[in-house]
């Protein structure tokens, strides 16, 4: 007896560290396919980009259909492939992170790292079902808990962009995929098989259309995180809401989801299939209403224009703080689904084309997601997205709670967790995860010191192509080093789209606002499809406000705010009108300037000097250039550029003394700087 106790023990300490060993695997490798898809999909649209329309690179978005290659292995699915697919994702991660000034081949490694993944899910879903565990699909749900909890670490830490692909802090991502290339082969290795008849297994396994359903859950969610939750300063920007808020309120949720599914998750054992099916329609609700009453429903008749953006109230606040203290109803809905479909024991053929279609609705959803701001570029389809941001988001919460209805109650039984090291050290983790997120917060937000008493301030406006250089490389910092070399006191951004999947959820103004040390305001929130505008200043930005122009493509807005210098106060406004610069949306502009006195008027007004639109403001305001005691053209790189066709302008009131205006001329953008010197 004495023998058996001991075998029991170690066979009980065996699966308990392999438990663990998975946990910390899958972790990474749902990590490493938020960047992935990330990255992949920035790719794709800065190719796109360059041209203004859907090109050859979009095909690249067929590696998201790599799952229909399982059906090669409609029974079974060999461990060695396993461990194949999910080494060559780790390879991926690392290579693509390194492929910044090549974008076409990042496009294809980060391609390729996403498809593998999408043929690992499936590969590991089959793989358990061959074995019989207590605990299936905690792993999968806590590893997506804490890879989500990592993402927002690494992106705060890189405010906004996530450092362990930047730099030489791709050290991090180096490290993580040595740990996770040693798992997977300790994964299959160690692991004991259960023998189990094949015609046993198909008389158990789910049938056809229960599969499929379960997997669009399960992308469904995988999806969700992706184009939100992965990178919370999304959410802030959806409503103006205070970033330490909604960052510390996510990362604390996240914790205490992690906390009691390690602890306590034999209570799940009390809940009932409606409680979770309550859980899913409240949060799908609070989210679609968060998105809704921060939109704005634009009238079609010009006459109605210019409108003010409506203020942020409690209002917008309520809906926004439930959606988040609900989301992890979808790590639980993970666990679940994916517990599901391992003791349903599907074939790997039924498993390949439920992913297949899954993978196939996933792909739609990001044209969906990323036409609601680039419909008037997409002829015919296009225009059918524009204002429709929310009902993206009401389809894939549709697809992440309607699978769970499939969920039997049996599956909620789970094995009370055995308490030892290695839940203590997942329970350090996590809260040391969420700690260093807060503390990031206060790392890399800035507190600007306002400078001291000046005889002139300098005025910069830049269009900065969504943070590209004109070849379509990702140039952030390239465009901070045009920035510094002006030391601007204002800065008035366009095209400086934030947190959207295009861009790769990065928050480029935040971004700069933190390295310049500058305070920022956006402007139009994210959900109204608006290309991005901002204001940064080294001194207080005071009672900003965005108003939105008429127009039948894309919707553009102009920022309006005012700034104090000694006891001069200037009325700032930041604008960058559509396509050829419209002359109803200048005249709306002019309409606003009219009666206040120190304008400043900067931005991308898509008209030159030959144009009505043009001398319909200086009928109004001056223009910078022609005033200027002292003007110039510097050529940072050789480039042709004819300021007789410029259409990046800062326009002032008059008696507004400008000493000098330069234009700066890089590839750092598809357009250059431009500044100005005021004297106060």
């Amino acid at each position: 007896m004495l023998v058996n106790v001991m075998l029991n023990a170690q066979s009980l300490k065996k699966k308990v560290k392999q438990y663990y060993s998975e946990l910390i695997l899958l972790s990474i490798i749902f990590l490493f396919f938020f960047e992935l898809i990330s990255d992949f999909i920035e790719a794709i649209y800065a190719l796109c980009l360059l041209t203004l329309s859907l090109n050859e690179n979009v095909l690249s978005v067929l590696f998201l259909l790599s799952p229909i290659i399982l059906v090669f292995f409609r029974k079974n699915s060999p461990d060695k492939l396993l461990v194949v697919v999910g080494e060559l994702l780790i390879v991926c991660r690392v290579l693509e992170a390194l492929l910044v000034g090549i974008p076409q081949i990042k496009m294809i490694i980060s391609g390729i790292g996403v498809g593998c993944f999408l043929i690992f899910l499936p590969m590991f879903l089959h793989h358990k079902s061959k074995h019989n565990e207590e605990n299936s699909g905690l792993t999968l749900g806590l590893g997506l808990a804490i890879a989500l909890a990592l993402s927002i670490l690494f992106r705060t830490l890189g405010s906004t962009i996530d450092i362990s692909t930047y730099s030489w802090f791709q050290l991090i991502g180096w490290i993580l995929a040595v740990i996770a290339a040693i798992l997977i082969i300790g994964m299959v290795t160690t692991e004991q098989k259960t023998d189990i008849d094949v015609s046993t297994s198909l008389e158990r396994s789910n049938n056809t259309l229960k599969t499929i359903c379960l997997t669009f859950g399960l992308i469904g969610i995988l999806m969700m995180i992706y184009f939100s939750f992965a990178s919370p300063t999304v959410i802030s920007r959806w409503t103006e809401g205070d970033y330490f808020f909604i960052i510390l309120l996510v990362i604390l949720i996240i914790t205490l989801f992690v906390l009691f599914m390690t602890f306590k998750r034999d209570l799940l054992m009390k809940l009932e299939p409606w409680m979770i099916w309550l859980g899913n329609a409240l949060f799908i609700i609070t989210l679609v209403l968060t998105i809704i009453l921060n939109q704005i429903q634009f009238p079609l008749s010009a006459n109605s224009y210019p409108i003010d953006a409506p203020p942020t109230t409690i209002l917008h606040y309520i809906p926004l703080i439930l959606m988040i203290v609900l989301f992890p109803i979808i790590l639980i809905d993970f666990t679940l689904i994916s517990r599901e479909l391992i003791n349903g024991k599907p074939t790997m053929g039924k498993l390949s084309g439920g992913f297949t279609l899954a993978s196939l609705f996933f792909l739609i959803m990001i044209f969906a997601h990323v036409f609601t701001t680039v419909y008037d570029y997409i002829d015919i389809i296009g225009p059918l997205f524009r204002d429709m941001f929310w009902f993206v988001y009401l389809i894939v919460g549709l697809s992440v709670a309607l699978p769970v209805l499939l969920v039997k109650k049996s599956v909620f039984m789970f094995k009370k967790p055995v308490i030892g090291l290695q839940s203590r050290v997942i329970s350090i983790v996590i809260v040391v995860i969420a700690i260093g997120t807060i503390l990031s917060v206060f790392i890399t937000t800035p507190i600007p010191t306002t400078p001291e008493t000046t005889t002139s301030i300098t005025v910069m406006t830049y269009n900065i192509q969504q943070g590209y250089s004109e070849d379509g490389i990702k140039n952030l910092d390239g465009q901070l080093n045009i920035i510094r070399t002006i030391n601007p006191d204002i800065i008035g951004l366009q095209e400086c789209d934030t947190t959207r999947i295009a861009n790769g959820n990065m928050d480029v103004v935040r971004y700069f606002a933190n390295n310049l040390k500058m305070l920022s305001y956006y402007g139009p929130k994210t959900g109204t499809g608006t290309f991005g505008i901002a204001l940064l200043s080294k001194y207080p930005i005071q009672n900003p406000r965005t108003f939105f122009m008429y127009s039948k493509g894309e919707q553009t807005a102009t920022i309006e705010a005012q700034i104090q210098f000694g006891t001069t106060l200037f009325n700032v406004f930041v604008t960058h009108l559509g396509n050829g610069g419209p002359l109803v949306q200048q005249e709306a502009i002019i309409g606003e300037v009219n009666s206040k006195n120190k304008v400043i008027l900067m931005g991308d007004f898509n008209f030159d000097p030959s144009e009505p639109q043009y001398n319909l403001t200086i009928g109004t305001l001056n223009d910078s250039w022609l005033i200027a005691e002292s003007t110039d053209v510097e050529y940072i790189d050789d480039i042709q550029y004819n300021v007789n066709e410029r259409i990046d302008h800062i326009f002032v009131s008059p008696g507004i003394i400008i000493s000098d205006c330069y234009y700066i001329v890089s590839k750092e953008s598809d357009h250059p700087a431009l500044w100005a010197e005021i004297e106060l």
